[in-house]
């Protein structure tokens, strides 16, 4: 149950940590004892329409949440050239209304931190006024970078700027505003008085070995414009791909980057015994490449049999160890503000997908055949794409056909959340070369499959530059590796079904019914000679000596 403050004075509003873990990743369960503060409803004619604040803190990070009326855009202003949103996070953080930036809409709060989200910038207040700085230098994490009508952010309590300790008080203010609309949470001329405690990060550290020797390693990588043939980089994505040790890799942004180059390099860095090595496959006049330790049987690479932005490949797994073969599809949608073309891809991917299913068309797969969708989404604009690709709903019917349920069981899709082996995010991009005004982490590359059929045992991405160095030592790994691209590598170990010997069949589909003796009585103990009766009609006498 939420605890909830109503705002019904114009007062200021005491807050403490609370004692949840919060995880930066889209999802919002964690919150749910978290106090919040509920806003007036209806309060604005047009624009952004506040729900709520939440805010708790552990030793390292702010984390802040809030709910709005309406979907919105978290980080741009507006949609085809109209401004909609232009949010700001007021943050006093001396508690000192005599110090930084003291707007007319609240005196209560000398603002030191001016966040604001839309702008991708931040008001450096103290000492003196007006100084812009880039959302990174106070690192900001926030989630999702789709449209919704919550989001998480988190902020680094340890940030520095030019040698000052940002948050340096333990007692600090904050105020949510949207300068169009003016709506304020808390209302005007009343703000959130919050107490920074030095509560420890609770988050479990994700250990990178694979743990099941048959779970299947995918990782998804985008390395950024043709890096494997970057020699400043490509000892950084070596180190990389060495510590992952992948069963199949699929990357993305290898424009000019051949299949050779590809299999030269992980032949060389993680061999494997078959007098072949690495199966690598290249999508024709594209970006992606596809590398598997196992055969692959076929491809669609041809978009017009194909997905568009997308490169399907059925990889042929052993048939000894495992039931089916694995369908994985390598991704890199189209960037940016291109809603319209991100949409046709994803409309694309279901309409296939639901061939895939059934007889006939450009593909029939084995009823039951796992299959993963991985890479580069670029799912920044409206949340409408992820929506098709989940739930099979397709907006463009006319060219898609009209959608149905994903998986086998006719159900939605799973997203699997690949959080960071040290942190609570799920960022996958960064810019290594920020500014003001660049964007800020956020999550672009996805895994998502059939959930019906396989399972995700674990899933991690790894940012070296916030990975201890103890870790670092142990995968032989340098705090710069992620520096590679501006995307992060991220992994998956799924569980596949597996072929079961004779004797393990017969004990596993069956199920014990009765136990008796020679005269048909019903046996109560094992003891003695016990008949087991199963519900395949079997049979099997055993001798249980005291």
């Amino acid at each position: 149950m939420k605890n909830i403050i109503y705002c019904i004075l114009l007062l200021p509003y005491y807050f403490y940590s609370q004692i949840n873990q919060i995880k930066i990743d889209g999802q919002f369960q964690d919150w749910e004892n978290v106090y919040t503060i509920e806003d007036e409803l209806n309060d604005v004619e047009s624009g952004v329409d506040f729900k709520s604040i939440s805010i708790t803190n552990d030793n390292k990070y702010l984390y802040i949440k809030f709910e709005t009326t309406e979907d919105i855009d978290l980080l741009d202003t507006g949609f085809e050239g109209e401004d909609l949103y232009n949010l700001e996070i007021f943050i006093d953080t001396d508690n000192n209304n005599k110090t930084g930036y003291v707007s007319n809409n609240n005196p209560n709060i000398g603002c030191d931190l001016g966040v604001m989200l839309n702008q991708r910038l931040v008001w450096f207040n103290t000492p003196e006024p007006d100084i812009q700085i880039s959302l990174y230098d106070i690192g900001v994490f926030p989630a999702p970078t789709v449209t919704s009508n919550q989001f998480e952010i988190a902020i680094d309590l340890q940030s520095e700027y030019e040698g000052m300790q940002l948050f340096s008080n333990s007692e600090i203010k904050i105020q949510l505003r949207d300068l169009i609309s003016n709506d304020n949470v808390p209302n005007i001329n009343s703000e959130i008085i919050y107490t920074i405690n030095s509560k420890a990060i609770e988050y479990p550290t994700i250990n990178i070995n694979k743990e099941n020797e048959n779970s299947i390693r995918l990782t998804a990588y985008n390395v950024l414009y043709d890096g494997f043939s970057d020699s400043d980089r490509l000892e950084y994505l070596k180190n990389i791909l060495k510590a992952l040790n992948s069963d199949i890799f699929a990357f993305s942004e290898c424009y000019e980057t051949s299949e050779d180059v590809v299999k030269n390099i992980l032949d060389e860095i993680l061999p494997i015994s078959n007098s072949e090595g690495w199966s690598v496959i290249k999508k024709q006049e594209d970006d992606l490449i596809l590398a598997s330790k196992y055969p692959i049987i076929i491809d669609w690479p041809d978009e017009l049999l194909g997905v568009k932005k997308m490169h399907p490949c059925l990889i042929d797994l052993p048939d000894n160890i495992y039931q089916k073969d694995l369908l994985v599809i390598n991704a890199h949608m189209s960037c940016c503000d291109n809603d319209i073309a991100r949409q046709e891809q994803a409309d694309d991917f279901v309409n296939f997908i639901l061939d895939a299913k059934t007889q006939g068309g450009v593909i029939d797969l084995e009823e039951g055949t796992p299959f993963i969708l991985c890479g580069d989404l670029n799912l920044v604009g409206l949340n409408q794409q992820l929506e098709t690709i989940l739930s099979g709903e397709i907006i463009n019917t006319d060219t898609f056909g009209t959608g149905g349920g994903m998986n086998w069981s006719n159900n939605n899709l799973k997203d699997q959340n690949c959080m960071h082996v040290e942190n609570p995010f799920s960022y996958t991009w960064r810019d290594i070369n920020y500014s003001t005004g660049s964007y800020p982490y956020g999550k672009l590359d996805y895994m998502i499959f059939s959930d019906d059929v396989i399972s995700a045992q674990k899933s991690f991405s790894m940012d070296t530059e916030f990975i201890s160095q103890q870790t670092l030592n142990n995968f032989n790994l340098n705090s710069d590796d992620s520096f590679g691209s501006d995307h992060l590598a991220i992994t998956a170990d799924f569980d596949m079904p597996l072929i079961l010997n004779q004797n393990e069949k017969k004990n596993i589909f069956k199920k014990l019914i009765k136990k008796i003796n020679f005269l048909g009585q019903s046996k109560q103990k094992n003891k003695g000679i016990i008949i087991n009766v199963y519900d395949d009609g079997s049979i099997k006498k055993l001798n249980v000596l005291e």
